[in-house]
């Protein structure tokens, strides 16, 4: 898995990436843009303030405090995160972060830990590996110039994207509906904040008989993101398209910028 807050270091064709859902250096936040440029890939979110909902918490200087963890750990498991993910240094993992995990009666197997720990080659943190961690990590970041870039690489267990959760669950949470027909006709879509990531468009304008659509998308959180000509195309399957900051997403509109014929489904999720 790789990270970095400067997206022109993303090298193509990893398994994972991991951005960030706040921040202002570089070009954070940037998990829309890794969800964007890697559709096929896995994708972890990363939230620097426990405020701010995310799959990992980022927990150093200048970011989050070990004693944020609990509540920001209620908070993404109430909305469906299975095993949210702490990320930080392999000593302030060990010696800070894993006594606050154990005072608040979170278990090993409900959480993901992700360390940093460079210098000592690529591996994952553990008491049989580099030592530096009494229990074993789902992952560790070993080294922040991969590459020689500014990039950060993650060495992660197979199952760190793995998840239980029934399917009819993750149905239940899926807020799904078809866009208004008509030329510039708009759809106004309600996200309560935080409860999803992404919106995606589908349509199978084959079959209909007619061109690719084309859409304006605005996405608002503390303000509107504006995407002009986005095009639905049932040769490309899904249009999916990554909130910029999903912990404050809280509406998006859509309009229809072709002549507004075509059926357009879409799903938040």
């Amino acid at each position: 898995m790789y990270d970095t807050i400067e997206n022109n270091q993303f090298p193509s064709g990893a398994a994972a990436y991991a951005g960030y859902v706040d921040g202002s250096i570089g070009n954070q936040p940037n998990y829309a843009y890794i969800v964007s440029a890697f559709p096929k890939a896995q994708h972890l979110s990363i939230a620097l303030f426990s405020s701010d909902n995310a799959d990992a918490l980022d927990v150093e200087p200048g970011a989050s405090i070990p004693s944020d963890i609990p509540a920001w750990y209620d908070r993404q498991r109430a909305r469906g995160i299975q095993r949210p993910c702490v990320y930080a240094s392999a000593s302030a993992m060990n010696d800070s972060i894993l006594p606050v995990l154990s005072g608040a009666g979170i278990s090993r197997s409900a959480v993901r830990l992700w360390t940093a720990h460079y210098g000592e080659g690529e591996h994952i943190c553990g008491p049989n590996t580099c030592g530096a961690l009494s229990e074993n990590a789902d992952g560790t970041q070993w080294t922040p110039t991969a590459g020689g870039l500014v990039l950060d690489q993650s060495l992660l267990l197979e199952n760190f994207f793995t998840t239980t959760t029934p399917i009819v669950t993750t149905e239940a949470e899926l807020q799904s509906g078809q866009l208004n027909t008509g030329k510039d006709m708009l759809t106004v879509i309600s996200v309560p904040p935080g409860t999803a990531h992404h919106i995606a468009f589908g349509a199978d304008t084959s079959i209909q008989g007619l061109s690719p659509a084309r859409l304006r998308v605005a996405i608002h959180d503390t303000v509107w993101h504006i995407t002009n000509n986005v095009i639905v195309d049932s040769a490309q399957g899904l249009k999916i398209m990554a909130f910029p900051n999903p912990s404050r997403t809280g509406v998006i509109s859509v309009i229809r910028s072709d002549a507004g014929k075509s059926q357009i489904g879409y799903v938040v999720y």
